[in-house]
């Protein structure tokens, strides 16, 4: 059999979402063709490790469209790694607080990606990763539990490529799949396989989880995601994510750490929304994950393919549905074309060229325009105001504000609705509505003193 045309044996470096999605779109599709196929994940992690040591340190948000995939795939998210069903995304700006419900039928959960932070015994119960990963192995895959530390491109077109672990074992596989993403090691390992591999530019999170009663998260956050536009220099998007127990911070931008942070949790925006004398823990769960904003080159070489965002994910958003497109492209490619590199490229580079590039040029846009409103709080408060109007001209305005929040909508279609002429009218005359009706109830209000 010619290995390149129909692989039998894939090898998957790297076993978080990336990973577990190839696997089991392999198998699916290697099913539906007849075909018998070996599928091995190789990674050390334990997802259902508490802190860092189990982590893929992620703000661990589970979008509807991913929701929605998986269970076309035939995944359900086991109910115990649901940290919270959430119902809308609360937008801070100016002073003001803009709330966007969720749409009817929509479903959105928050979800640790490990067994929880640092402090915390959830296990692998409660792990997204976890779960995605058993399901994958339910479906037929291996699971290895070695670090890969070596890996042989093959010298002649039907040789096997060869991989190394960290115990000294060797295994052939017919073709290799990258699923390590931007924060591994191992993007040095596939660099210096000489096919000419470079990751994506990156951007990077601030990331920690404050702890707090349950009781108290219900009150001040509900099940909300709160996202504060506080025109702190260098950050672009700050969120608020609850949890059950803990409230996921994250901050993203250009080069954020520790210390903007601290600053962050100084604002007045967010001392709003936490209790009365809080104060940060002197230990508490943080990271600061690297962040791909552009896509990475030569992806694919003859046996060899990159998934998830060791090659390419949505601008800002989605890494975990990013993850879901590379993975089920890279698993069609590989089945239906090939693994040599001419079929990879037309079967998956150019796919997901199709599916990421300009979409991404149009999300660069969106949070520049968002990251700018930050800057200027009289021009934010019109736009909140517009939003809360409850006539259908401001719909479109919310609607845009929901698409770009979540994800679920491409970052094209939204940046067409936001250059409409339409839109703009609708919005200039809702903001000014807004605007004067609250001058009018301020100035009609009775002024409070001494009777």
């Amino acid at each position: 059999m010619d290995t390149l045309r129909e692989p039998r044996s894939i090898a998957i470096i790297g076993g978080g979402p990336a990973g577990a999605l190839t696997a089991l779109h392999l198998l699916r599709l290697a099913r539906e063709k007849g075909r018998s196929i070996d599928v091995t994940v190789f990674d050390r992690k334990e997802f259902g490790v508490t802190g860092p040591r189990g982590c893929n340190m992620c703000a661990g948000v589970v979008s509807n469209s991913l929701i929605v995939r998986l269970e076309r795939l035939g995944v359900s998210i086991p109910s115990s790694a649901v940290q919270r069903a959430v119902d809308g995304y609360c937008i801070h700006s100016g002073g003001q607080v803009v709330r966007l419900e969720k749409p009817v039928g929509s479903r959105i959960y928050t979800a640790f990606r490990s067994g929880g932070p640092m402090g915390e015994e959830f296990g692998t119960a409660r792990s997204f990763d976890h779960a995605l990963l058993a399901a994958a192995v339910r479906g037929g895959a291996r699971h290895i539990r070695r670090v890969v530390i070596g890996i042989e491109r093959p010298a002649g077109a039907r040789d096997p490529v060869v991989i190394t672990d960290a115990r000294g074992g060797r295994h052939l596989a017919d073709a290799v799949v990258g699923a390590f993403g931007v924060n591994s090691r191992t993007v040095l390992t596939f660099r210096a396989l000489g096919f000419g591999y470079s990751p994506p530019r990156t951007a990077m999170a601030a990331q920690c989880e404050i702890p707090l009663p349950s009781a108290e998260i219900d009150r001040r956050f509900g099940s909300d995601i709160h996202v504060l536009a506080v025109g702190m220099e260098g950050v672009i998007v700050a969120v608020m994510v609850p949890k059950e127990r803990h409230v996921t911070v994250s901050l993203i931008g250009p080069w954020v750490g520790q210390a903007h942070l601290e600053r962050f949790m100084r604002q007045p925006e967010v001392g709003r929304l936490l209790p009365e004398g809080f104060h940060m823990p002197e230990r508490y769960c943080h990271c600061h994950p690297l962040l791909p904003i552009t896509g990475a080159r030569n992806v694919v070489a003859d046996r060899i393919v990159v998934v998830g965002d060791a090659h390419i994910s949505r601008y800002l958003k989605n890494g975990l549905d990013s993850a879901f497109t590379t993975a089920e492209l890279a698993a069609h490619a590989i089945i239906e074309g090939g693994v040599d590199r001419t079929s990879l490229v037309e079967w998956y580079v150019k796919p997901c060229r199709r599916a990421f590039v300009w979409d991404n040029r149009s999300g660069r846009i969106l949070f520049s325009a968002y990251q700018a409103l930050g800057r200027h709080p009289s021009l934010t408060r019109r736009i909140c105001a517009a939003a809360q109007d409850e006539s259908d001209s401001a719909a479109p305005l919310r609607s845009i504000a929901w698409g770009l929040l979540t994800g679920d909508e491409p970052y094209a279609a939204l940046l067409r609705q936001a250059l409409s002429p339409r839109l703009h009218w609708h919005w200039a005359i809702g903001a000014t509505r807004g605007l004067r009706t609250r001058d009018t109830g301020a100035a009609d209000r009775p002024k409070e003193g001494p009777s």
